[in-house]
């Protein structure tokens, strides 16, 4: 469903789909470089879109965080967005950004809610985010019937969170001086190429793939803790990671000549490990860790090409 809003001489409109919303916003932008330029309007690709939203993750903040990261956008919620993302980018004046309230609905519980504006600047899609799943409270909820749930709301006035932290993937970093702020490079072949599909699954085959996998995982926790990497404390985390990185490929391959995985559906838990396994790793070590896969047979040479030309983009 599409509504309209008139907003003085500057054409505003909102795009809905249920309590999702993408709609123009005029917004004045400055960073130690000046006043941003909005490339606007500017004809987005439903797979680029679709990738770009796919591979945004972060990290929780706090003493009930999660050990690991996690997906800001959910697949449905994506599905929903990329049209309506597509249409508001493709008549936004030089004026105004792309405004993104989300909700990732979770059934029995209240809704999380994503919100974000994007534009694009030199080529590169900006992204710029204040909420990342925040649980929705009362107030919350009486603000938005009022309409006034993020009226007043500049995520790039923010420099971060206290709650999250983003973490940049492939063609991805930071604006200088936010780490609530991504200048993603649309142009990858990462996000050009036609988006990836989770493939579909029988509930029987997912039962017998998460169980093998869980008791595969489970071997291999006690590998890695008699192994004595538990114990090493200077860097610990980046031996820890390593290895679970190696580990979980050597299981995917398993089970993918056990004929229990396809080959797309190894193809797929590859790209995610990659794209998003070595996050709390520098440069240097990443470069080092895709170098032993690729002498494993863990990776391909296309992975490795793709993965190294990513990292060098970040310098």
């Amino acid at each position: 469903m599409l509504s309209f809003h008139i907003s003085g001489a500057i054409r505003a409109e909102t795009y809905e789909d249920g309590k999702i919303k993408v709609r123009h916003k005029e917004l004045s932008i400055k960073t130690n470089r000046g006043s941003v330029q909005f490339n606007h309007p500017y004809e987005m690709n439903s797979d680029v879109i679709g990738n770009v939203l796919s591979q945004i993750y972060f990290e929780e903040k706090g003493l009930l965080k999660k050990s690991t990261s996690v997906n800001v956008f959910q697949d449905d919620e994506i599905s929903r967005l990329v049209p309506l993302i597509i249409q508001a980018f493709s008549v936004a004046t030089p004026a105004q950004v792309i405004e993104v309230v989300s909700y990732s609905g979770r059934p029995f519980f209240a809704d999380k809610q994503n919100y974000c504006v994007m534009f694009m600047r030199d080529s590169r899609l900006n992204i710029v985010f204040s909420r990342v799943q925040k649980f929705q409270t009362y107030s919350d909820l009486v603000s938005e019937k009022k309409g006034m749930g993020t009226a007043k709301e500049d995520p790039t006035k923010i420099k971060g969170s206290r709650f999250w932290a983003l973490l940049p993937a492939y063609g991805q970093a930071f604006e200088p001086g936010h780490k609530n702020w991504l200048v993603i490079n649309i142009s990858d072949e990462t996000y050009q190429r036609p988006e990836i599909k989770k493939p579909d699954i029988s509930e029987s085959d997912k039962s017998d793939f998460y169980n093998q996998l869980q008791k595969k995982e489970k071997v291999g926790s006690n590998i890695h803790s008699s192994s004595g990497y538990q114990q090493v404390e200077p860097g610990a985390n980046v031996v820890q990671r390593e290895s679970k990185i190696k580990a979980k490929l050597l299981i995917l391959r398993e089970l993918l000549n056990d004929g229990i995985l396809l080959q797309e559906d190894y193809d797929y838990k590859k790209e995610m490990l990659l794209n998003n396994g070595m996050n709390d790793m520098d440069i240097k070590n990443q470069l080092r860790e895709i170098k032993d896969l690729l002498k494993e047979g863990l990776i391909t040479e296309e992975d490795h090409s793709r993965k190294k030309k990513a990292l060098l983009d970040l310098f």
